[in-house]
């Protein structure tokens, strides 16, 4: 695993400081992050739209992910790092979590779910006691392994947003892009076999759900963008004892190892994921519990884009997206 093969472009000071500003503005009216959306003067000034148009914009496709330095710099004053993600006050979080909202707007349709984190759009991502070893966002001492976000759902992301807030262990974040493989083209055949089924991680909150009937489900498909992968087997359910087809899907997760990078994250910074293109992770790190862990937000967004028709006759396993108010 190395170091991302490239340099952290900034964001100007000037889109920082609209933002900032619009943020602040929007959080003392009583906007918060779940609910800036939903009124019309809340929206960014036709300034700022065109600001972060020019400064977040979403991933080249052969890259599959793209990072801002310092965007949210000036909006790190949040307080101590909470123990859960339930225990985060939304109201002091406000301007972060309003000006990662607007930012998120400007990509697509923001949407949270209704089993997690109680259904919010921002959502926290920090280490929790009891959950150390679990393959979920709250876990740390044990490296979180390669995976497409919400992998289970035809609904899931096409766009994962992560900014960080707090690292000073200097955690880092790792991607893996299936468009860097050199696939053999008897496992690209397995691969496209819709032959597992992956389920709601442990993050989710309605268990029962794991025993509805499973829907096979193929690891990779092809769009116009290139080579797509849908990855998660720390949760996945294999529907065959193919020998070709198992070893296809070792093999993949063997390559996302040889090929995968890291990149870190500082206080402020933007990082965009293609969940089409790129599975992602987290190093193992060694949590505290005292205010000062790393801490990330979240948040979710539909392009959308074109994916295989066979995922409508999916269930998602019961789970259905939140919107904005404005939304609906």
């Amino acid at each position: 695993m190395c170091a991302a093969p490239h340099l952290v472009p900034y964001a100007p000071d000037s889109t920082r400081s609209l933002l900032e500003e619009a943020a602040r503005s929007r959080a003392a009216a009583g906007a918060l992050g779940d609910t800036v959306l939903d009124r019309a003067e809340w929206m960014p000034s036709d300034e700022l739209s065109s600001a972060l148009a020019e400064t977040v914009v979403p991933p080249d496709p052969a890259r599959g992910f793209r990072t801002v330095g310092g965007l949210f710099a000036g909006l790190t004053d949040v307080g101590p790092t909470p123990a859960h993600w339930s225990e985060n006050d939304p109201h002091r979080t406000a301007p972060f979590d309003v000006a990662l909202t607007l930012v998120a707007a400007t990509l697509g349709s923001v949407f949270g779910w209704t089993g997690q984190q109680a259904g919010r759009l921002v959502h926290n991502i920090l280490p929790s006691k009891g959950n150390e070893h679990l393959q979920v966002g709250a876990s740390s001492v044990v490296p979180l392994a390669w995976h497409s976000e919400d992998g289970f759902h035809p609904e899931r992301a096409d766009l994962l947003l992560l900014a960080c807030v707090r690292n000073p262990d200097g955690v880092g974040s790792r991607l893996a892009s299936v468009r860097d493989i050199a696939f053999d083209k008897a496992d690209l055949i397995e691969l496209r076999k819709p032959l597992l089924d992956i389920q709601p991680d442990d993050s989710y909150a309605d268990p029962s759900s794991a025993a509805l009937e499973a829907v096979g489900m193929a690891t990779v498909w092809d769009s116009a963008q290139g080579l797509c992968v849908r990855y998660d087997p720390s949760y996945t359910k294999l529907l065959t004892e193919d020998r070709a087809f198992i070893t296809a899907h070792e093999r993949l997760g063997a390559s996302f190892e040889e090929k995968g990078f890291t990149v870190p994250l500082s206080p402020g910074d933007l990082l965009i994921i293609d969940n089409d293109a790129m599975v992602h992770g987290r190093v193992s790190f060694r949590p505290r519990y005292d205010g000062t862990d790393r801490w990330l937000k979240r948040v979710l967004v539909r392009a959308p884009r074109s994916r295989p028709t066979r995922e409508c006759r999916e269930h998602g396993y019961l789970q259905t997206r939140v919107l904005p108010a404005s939304a609906w």
